[in-house]
């Protein structure tokens, strides 16, 4: 499997999982483990590192998936959920003034075809 079949595995596994959330554990395992073999083949890969981000976010492993989402746009990505998910990441992290930067950003972005929007609760914060 390639990097960009990897990416759109991993896609599918997260769709699934607000169908069906009792695949949640299993397809989030399953998407972590995928994205973490894409990475070793392809450190700086943007759709990689934004969709191991986002499923760290997912997973409640803000202050990493923060990582991952910074190193995307570091590396000058321009898709949107870099930027929002990142946004989450650090509002879970109690970093709600950038946050809220990150987020804003956002709204001028493009999304990418094989990314997503992390989750989020506006009202949990």
């Amino acid at each position: 499997m390639n990097i960009e079949d990897i990416n759109k595995k991993v896609k599918s596994l997260i769709g699934e999982t607000w169908k069906d959330s009792s695949k949640w554990h299993l397809n989030f395992d399953e998407a972590k483990r995928l994205l973490e073999r894409a990475l070793s083949l392809a450190p700086d890969d943007e759709t990689t590192l934004i969709n191991y981000g986002t499923v760290l976010c997912d997973m409640g492993n803000h202050k990493e998936a923060a990582e991952y989402l910074r190193k995307a746009i570091d590396h000058g990505t321009v898709n949107k959920h870099a930027f929002f998910n990142l946004g989450v990441a650090l509002m879970n992290c109690s970093s709600h003034e950038n946050a809220m930067m990150f987020m804003k950003k956002a709204k001028s972005k493009m999304a990418g075809a094989l990314t997503w929007e992390a989750y989020f609760d506006p009202m949990g914060h």
